[in-house]
């Protein structure tokens, strides 16, 4: 009896209320928006305590609403706290030599992005050596439907979860290349899909080339992708080159990640890919 009470006294009832909102969350899947009537569907106290267990989220946060405010998700930091932090840390340590790699091939800026909400944020940046360079620094954000980061994890999401993220984040024309129209941008990205890379040919910055290719964990999930980044009048010039280096470098981290026996590899453009693939290897032995 007393040892009951004691522990009843020790409970602290908020705590449950918190993480009662959390496991909606869960329940529901993290890497999509929560409309505030599903979270609160179910739980057992008032929807004014859920609405400031929500705000006070958001003001540490671990929680963000969409562009439109409609919904509400779990952001990066609640990620981090919850341990994927972990596997972004080990994803950017095996990736930084294949991105000095790729700088030392091109001199062009490499960067390593992942989703976050509707946008691409930069988890790390290597850049070029150029007084003329194109760069973001870890942790800036771009919109995912103009730059080719955001393209190329965008195209290999679910349908459902593309359809969101477009839905829920404006198309805004970032340059008179910016592609605007959903139906347009779509197609783009079954395009996308075949190729296995992504480009940005002027589309988020005015006279700015940028070509990625996707990144996937062991469950064959999308994480992340590699972009190498520049003026256009360099990098149109090895544009081909950069597409079949960018692909096999992500192709690569993916292997590294261990995906399962009987997962489709990426496909090959040629042989040029095997040989730069083999040379990853080599220099990382």
């Amino acid at each position: 009896m007393c040892a009951s009470k004691q522990a009843d006294k020790s409970y602290i009832a908020v705590m449950g209320k918190i993480f009662g909102v959390l496991e909606r969350f869960v329940e529901k899947g993290t890497t999509r928006g929560l409309a505030f009537s599903e979270i609160a569907k179910g739980l057992p106290f008032p929807r004014t305590t859920i609405h400031r267990i929500l705000y006070s989220l958001g003001k540490l946060g671990y929680i963000e609403k969409s562009a439109t405010g409609s919904c509400y998700r779990l952001t990066r930091e609640f990620d981090d706290l919850a341990g994927q932090g972990v596997a972004f840390r080990h994803l950017q340590a095996i990736s930084k030599p294949l991105m000095q790699n790729l700088l030392i091939r091109y001199a062009e800026t490499v960067n390593l992005g992942s989703l976050d909400g509707g946008q691409v944020a930069y988890v790390d940046v290597v850049q070029s050596p150029s007084a003329l360079r194109i760069a973001a620094l870890p942790g800036d954000r771009n919109p995912v439907h103009s730059t080719a980061l955001g393209k190329a994890i965008l195209a290999f999401l679910p349908e459902s979860r593309t359809r969101a993220i477009l839905g829920e984040n404006p198309l805004l024309r970032k340059t008179p290349r910016t592609i605007t129209q959903r139906t347009h941008l779509l197609e783009h990205l079954s395009v996308v899909r075949d190729q296995r890379v992504a480009l940005d040919m002027e589309e988020n910055v005015t006279g700015v080339t940028c070509v990625a290719a996707p990144i996937f964990d062991n469950t064959g999930r999308v994480i992340a992708a590699f972009s190498i980044s520049g003026p256009a009048s360099r990098m149109n010039t090895k544009l081909n080159a950069i597409k079949i280096d960018v692909r096999a470098a992500a192709s690569t981290i993916t292997k590294m990640l261990a995906p399962p026996r009987g997962m489709d590899a990426p496909p090959r453009a040629n042989n040029q890919e095997n040989i730069f693939a083999s040379r990853w290897r080599a220099n990382s032995a």
